[in-house]
């Protein structure tokens, strides 16, 4: 294709279609290998920049003259001396050692090297966190602790209480002893300070739904928390192994949209469950469950349609106090809200303000003024006295031993939810305040948490990024979370008796705000996703909502993970292979699938091109030949050069991927695009592909399984007489010796021998093919300097310039080295080979 310089007229309908279509049938075919010339732009680029290299200094400023260079001013290229500067100083002056310096910035500095082995001593408060800040504890951090902690006690007790008998149904105490042991050992562990961990809804609703059907059923009668010691026991036991397993990249594979699905299955799951206790039809509940001919209740659907089909027997008094002491909580959450936003020091405190403590012991006490209790309003009634002693639990007892197999999948779940929520908070805590993140010191943190509350029986404990946020108003250590913890513990022993006259309809009415929190994030997420066409992101979230509320909470987070996994392999699973074409009149060759443009767009760039507006039209110096994307130039045929297919696989090549490129490999070569449908006819003669060149500049990396199916390839081109070269490989070692091992590097040896390549060495033809390309190149660029001359072009001195890296490492260094060899065999062997 002759190259007309900048601008291009396709006047034809031919070069139209040429110019425009994706498909291979109208790509021009190229009978010159190798373009001698210089780029245009590239050419008026590097004269531009020679001339002003090489332009004297007068008085400190460069003078451009407009005039050719001297013949001697190209020889060496001189640059621009550079002038001494300070550089910006990021640190303090007095932290640096100038060693002399004018700059205030260090003269040298020693890389850490991954060989390098830290004293223990550096070691130890990165594994025990607390040692890193116990030494500048001063009293300034522990009033910001304690206005946090007693703060957070406000409200995380009463929270802890409604999980346990709203959703856990289990006694009051395994959800005091969780807000009250866990704080304390993450004091210690823990890396985020402003982190708080106790009772989760989600988590709590899970022991909930896991331990009410088993206690139902259950022949013998076993105390509820034997079930939780087991739970928690379990789900510890897993979070420990997968954080000293460094098992912490799990995090960053699973999709947000997994947690914020099944987040918002459990808000509705918790609506329909506190809407049974605030409705009052408890009793009703539990008449039904035991009735035979009636309706079976199992998921949250089923308890659905009991409210559809029962509300008309609601209880009135209960349903009222529930309704005012929904409305209260939530009206004064929207003050506070406000409140937070005004500039005023004291409206920004109004954060602290507990509303639920508030209509705890509000209702609480007209509860017992009122005697509601007598009126049919359901209360929390005796709680049974703690000892002054925390009691113990053996995990590994017989007893617990026979229910891990019954209760190990609800514990597996709760881990995984607890992580991956803790996580969502590490990270929104970690980007808010700047903090280094370590996903395997958190595993071990909340493994180590929930292992030792197992022993006093309380509930699985994990971080909570509301709570936090809090509590980072005003806490600067994690010793927030231990005085919160400490008031919790007291609170064991010291006012379970002044609980008994607590509705449960306001426990309930708790449980339901919570649940509408949780469900406040999601439509943001699902509009966010809407617009941005995710819609693998949607369908994530719309089948962890559905299988959540028609089957079950470990159902939901299953079907979520599993489809999750599916999207996983298949991304992985496909090959980004590219097909190459050159630019024409250059050397420089881009992605030649194009993507199929509408009408519109087609229209639109054949004007533009018709007008002689074409990719040349940008200015020499506002291109980089080099890192520009040549998007205009998308619009022409690139060239295919004739019997060459020249791939390029930007991608480390594993199992996954390795099958998928064997395929898309023989689809390039059958209709020369990997986007084509595989039930078209071929498009590309066989007699097209003798050679196969493969840009592995990407491919960083090859697992055993896939070098196999990549020998198996090359095989099979060999057996064609299809010859094979590899460019740009990298330099990794553990990828040479895996090519070298397994047999690939003997391959390309044996195809550089079929094509004489190592007979080139002697022969006195290859000295003067290159001389000519020389001499031409010469005579077209007269600023081409002799350096580039022997760097691109090659030196006929030393034919292998530019060729192959050496005889044990058949690999070139570009593309054009390749074709090089490949026309100096088509014009001086190939006839002879072939008659032979």
């Amino acid at each position: 294709m002759k190259n007309t310089g900048r601008g291009r007229n396709l006047a034809t309908d031919d070069q139209r279609a040429k110019a425009l279509s994706p498909t291979p049938s109208t790509r021009h075919i190229s009978t010159r290998r190798l373009n001698l010339e210089r780029e245009p732009l590239k050419n008026n680029q590097e004269s531009e920049y020679l001339t002003f290299a090489n332009t004297p200094i007068v008085n400190g400023k460069q003078r451009i003259e407009s005039d050719h260079l001297s013949e001697e001013s190209i020889v060496v290229l001189r640059m621009t001396p550079m002038i001494p500067t300070e550089s910006i100083n990021h640190v303090s002056s007095n932290s640096l050692n100038r060693r002399g310096l004018s700059s205030n910035i260090l003269a040298t500095y020693v890389p850490v090297s991954g060989q390098d082995t830290p004293d223990w001593w550096v070691l130890l408060p990165y594994y025990l966190p607390i040692l890193s800040w116990i030494s500048q504890y001063c009293n300034e951090f522990f009033i910001g602790d304690l206005i946090g902690g007693i703060s957070l006690a406000t409200f995380q007790i009463p929270l802890a209480i409604s999980y346990c008998t709203s959703l856990a149904k289990v006694p009051i105490t395994c959800g005091l002893y969780s807000l009250g042991i866990s704080p304390l050992i993450y004091m210690l562990l823990g890396s985020v300070p402003q982190m708080i961990v106790g009772p989760e809804a989600p988590i709590s609703l899970i022991v909930g739904q896991t331990v009410e059907p088993i206690l139902h059923h259950a022949k013998e009668s076993l105390d509820p928390v034997e079930y939780v010691v087991v739970i928690t026991f379990v789900s510890g036991a897993t979070l420990l192994g997968f954080g000293l397993g460094r098992f912490g990249f799990l995090d960053n594979v699973l999709c947000a949209c997994l947690l914020k699905g099944f987040i918002f299955g459990v808000g509705i799951v918790m609506l329909i469950n506190s809407s049974i206790e605030m409705l009052g039809l408890t009793s009703v509940l539990e008449r039904v469950i035991d009735d035979l001919t009636d309706m079976d209740i199992h998921s949250p659907f089923d308890k659905l349609k009991f409210l559809m089909a029962h509300f008309h027997e609601y209880h009135v008094l209960t349903l009222q106090i529930s309704l005012i002491a929904f409305a209260t909580i939530m009206l004064i959450r929207r003050l506070k809200a406000v409140a937070t936003k005004l500039k005023s020091r004291i409206a920004q405190h109004a954060v602290y303000f507990p509303e639920i403590l508030l209509v705890v012991v509000t209702s609480t006490i007209l509860c017992q003024k009122f005697k509601w209790n007598h009126l049919g309003v359901a209360i929390v009634g005796s709680v049974d006295e703690v000892d002054s002693t925390i009691p113990i639990y053996n995990p590994f007892s017989l007893t617990s031993l026979s229910l891990i197999k019954k209760l190990s999948s609800a514990g597996f779940v709760c881990a995984m939810l607890g992580f991956f929520e803790s996580t969502t908070a590490l990270k929104s805590l970690g980007s808010r305040y700047d903090l280094p993140i370590s996903s395997n010191r958190e595993l071990v943190a909340l493994g180590t948490i929930n292992v030792i509350g197992s022993i006093f029986g309380a509930l699985p404990a994990f971080g909570g990024y509301g709570r936090s946020k809090i509590n980072a108003i005003s806490a600067r250590t994690t010793t927030s979370g231990a005085i919160m913890g400490l008031i919790s513990l007291a609170t064991v022993s010291s006012i379970l008796k002044y609980l008994h006259y607590i509705p449960k309809c306001i426990l309930s009415v708790i449980t339901a705000v919570i649940g509408i929190s949780l469900m406040s994030e999601a439509p943001s997420e699902i509009i966010f996703h809407w617009r941005s066409g995710g819609l693998d992101e949607l369908i994530t979230f719309v089948i962890t909502v559905i299988t959540t509320l028609f089957f079950s909470m470990e159902a939901g987070i299953a079907v979520g993970l599993v489809y999750l996994l599916i999207r996983v392999i298949r991304n992985s699973a496909e090959s980004n292979i590219q097909i190459l074409g050159r630019v024409p009149g250059t050397n420089t060759f881009l992605d030649a699938d194009l993507a199929n443009l509408d009408q519109a767009d087609e229209d639109d760039a054949y004007r533009r091109q018709c007008s002689g507006l074409s990719g040349f039209e940008k200015k020499a110096s506002q291109l980089n030949l080099f890192t520009d994307n040549f998007r205009l130039l998308n619009f022409l045929a690139l060239e295919e050069i004739e019997g060459c297919l020249i791939i390029k696989i930007p991608e480390p090549l594993k199992f996954t991927n390795a099958s998928d490129l064997r395929s898309r490999l023989m689809r390039v070569e059958l209709y020369g695009s990997t986007k084509a449908h595989p039930a078209l006819r071929r498009s590309r003669d066989e007699s097209m592909t003798k050679y196969m060149i493969f840009d592995l500049e990407g491919m960083t990396s090859i697992d055993s399984s896939a070098a196999q199916i990549l020998k198996q390839s090359l095989l099979a081109y060999q057996r064609r007489n299809i010859r094979t070269f590899f460019i740009r490989v990298s330099k990794n070692r553990r990828l040479r010796n895996r090519l070298r091992d397994t047999g690939i590097t003997d391959i390309l040896r044996s195809d550089l021998r079929d094509i004489k390549y190592f007979e080139m060495r002697t022969h006195s033809s290859w000295s003067r093919f290159m001389g000519n390309a020389e001499h031409f190149n010469n005579n077209i660029d007269d600023v081409l300097d002799n350096s580039y001359n022997s760097r691109v072009i090659g030196n006929s001195s030393d034919p292998f310039s530019g060729m192959t890296e050496s005889s044990s490492s058949p690999y070139f260094e570009h593309i054009r080295g390749a074709l090089k060899v490949i026309d100096f065999y088509e014009q001086h062997y190939y006839d002879r080979t072939n008659s032979v």
